[in-house]
């Protein structure tokens, strides 16, 4: 990516952060086929939950939106593994894997409310 020179400025830092998804990767497209299954299995509204699901971990959103006497656990895990396994669509954003790699690996990290195992 070529920037003019006036838009180039320079950080100094020890680390970096960075959020997963809408930083580094766009997986919008399989995030809102997961939960819109899960809403149609249940008769939620997705606009709802999808108003309100990014940047939450998988499991407070299905505590806030499941039946009652639903298993959490067992339905937050079957998510995440839909999640896991549906990667048609998943796009790097531009520049993203350009700047990792001119970056230190022990200076760089991930934030998430992605699952350990998504996120890795």
């Amino acid at each position: 990516m070529n920037l003019p020179a006036e838009a180039v400025k320079t950080l100094t830092v020890r680390a970096v952060l960075f959020d997963m998804d809408g930083t580094l990767v766009d997986s919008t497209a399989i995030v809102e086929q997961v939960w819109s299954e899960f809403a149609g299995r249940y008769g939620l509204d997705i606009e709802e939950i999808l108003r309100t699901s990014h940047g939450v971990q998988a499991k407070d959103t299905v505590r806030r939106f499941a039946p009652a006497g639903a298993d959490i656990d067992a339905l937050a895990e079957e998510l995440g593994e839909m999640e896991r396994t549906r990667t048609d669509g998943i796009v790097a954003l531009p520049g993203a894997a350009e700047l990792l790699r001119s970056l230190p690996a022990d200076a760089v990290a991930m934030v998430t409310s992605a699952d350990r195992i998504l996120a890795g």
